[in-house]
């Protein structure tokens, strides 16, 4: 892991929510700040959205009859939105669905609402973009989609026409419904799409941040995605830069920019469907494949880890210096916790007890007892929390200590 921090960790949220791109064209904030002092770790992201918002107010899922009162259309809209999340049926590769139903004589329909504005009347639905008949596969299930999901090995198949522009569904607000031969509705319900996307999307090229002598690229896979910016951020805590476009191809959304974007914080804002919501959000999300985190993972940070100012002192010598291992099975382990290493050490300088840096301190009671466990076999230390995780306060001023004890106070260093 490489730690890279200021004199300070002093970090104030983003702003709530980026601006949305107008165009792919790069564009400025009128009135730039000056950051506070940088601090940043370089280590895997968080891929958990940062902000949720919806894009614009939704029309209610159904409404009630004419004359009608407005608790009967709550609770049918209410119903509306139950049939979506409960998700029964699976699009599992680009061509079938598979439901569990029994009815021979059952015709299925597949709609599709991009602003996610579908409801339920009494016999059939409303507020779709696309309305498409599936046809019954009588050969049922492939085995290769009943070894991937055996759990629906009994469900029949249906079939989607070869003209349907599948990539594009999978972006939107996804039903499926039952008729029976006097078309009445039967049944009606949301769908999982984990098949379909691998069907379709599975992806083997970069992925994060490519750098290159005179570039820097970006690549995210989100197949589900509308639309995917990238905001650029003044430092860890600072306002809003520009915000550039992605483009996608077959799933994967990337953007190529110049060199000089390195060392940059940045989120990604997502439009995408969201099916436990119901509606369009736009998320800004850390990027998963990150090297680099602001305190807290409030931001992720352009880092090129092969940058030469990040690696420590004799970095490049330590892969000679390893012991020989002739074989995984001479490997001994020993698991170490980073805090309990060393908080409680008076021969490791105060302000280091508890952190990464007591492991410099060749002389403490800490590395002369790994010494001795190496002396008697010992290959490998295993360090562990080293990556950032939730409920754990990034920023130093937060953290607490127990006791009145000022010493105490000083040295205290967080449960990692």
């Amino acid at each position: 892991m490489l730690l890279h921090a200021g004199p300070s960790f002093l970090l104030a949220p983003p702003p709530r929510f980026a601006a949305a791109p107008s165009s792919a064209s790069p564009r400025r904030s009128r009135t730039p700040q000056s950051s506070p002092p940088t601090s940043h770790f370089a280590r895997p992201a968080d891929p958990v959205a940062q902000r949720v918002r919806p894009v614009a107010p939704r029309p209610p899922m159904a409404t009630a009859e004419e004359g009608a009162s407005s608790d009967v259309g709550v609770a049918v809209a209410e119903s509306a939105q139950g049939f979506l999340l409960d998700a029964r049926a699976y699009w599992v590769t680009k061509s079938l669905i598979a439901w569990n139903i029994s009815d021979q004589k059952t015709s299925l329909f597949l709609y599709a609402s991009r602003n996610a504005t579908m409801c339920m009347s009494s016999q059939d639905m409303k507020g779709y973009d696309s309305k498409v008949e599936l046809q019954p596969e009588n050969d049922g299930l492939p085995s290769s989609v009943t070894q991937k999901f055996p759990f629906i090995s009994s469900y029949r198949a249906f079939r989607i026409p070869s003209s349907v522009d599948v990539a594009t569904l999978v972006k939107c607000q996804l039903a499926v419904a039952s008729f029976d031969a006097h078309g009445n509705r039967q049944d009606v319900t949301g769908l999982q799409l984990p098949g379909v996307l691998d069907d379709m999307f599975a992806y083997t090229g970069p992925l994060g941040t490519i750098f290159s002598e005179e570039a820097v690229s970006m690549y995210l896979w989100a197949p589900t995605a509308q639309d995917v910016s990238v905001s650029f951020y003044d430092g860890p805590a600072g306002p809003l830069l520009e915000t550039v476009q992605l483009n996608e191809l077959n799933g994967v959304w990337s953007v190529t920019g110049p060199r000089n974007w390195e060392n940059r914080y940045y989120l990604y804002e997502v439009t995408v469907y969201h099916q436990t919501t119901g509606n369009i959000e736009k998320c800004l999300a850390a990027d998963p494949y990150a090297r680099g985190l602001s305190a807290n993972s409030t931001r992720t940070w352009l880092v090129d880890i092969n940058n030469e100012t990040l690696k420590p002192l004799a970095w490049d010598g330590l892969a000679a210096e390893k012991p020989r291992l002739d074989s995984f099975s001479d490997i001994s382990i020993y698991e170490l916790h980073i805090r309990d290493f060393s908080a409680h050490d008076s021969t490791v300088d105060c302000p280091f007890r508890g952190g990464f840096c007591a492991f410099t301190f060749q002389d403490s009671v800490g590395i002369e007892h790994l010494k001795k466990l190496s002396d008697a076999g010992l290959t490998h230390v295993h360090l562990l929390p080293s990556f950032q995780f939730g409920g754990v306060d990034d920023i130093k001023s937060n953290w607490k200590c127990v006791g009145k004890d000022s010493t105490l106070s000083a040295c205290f260093t967080r449960q990692m």
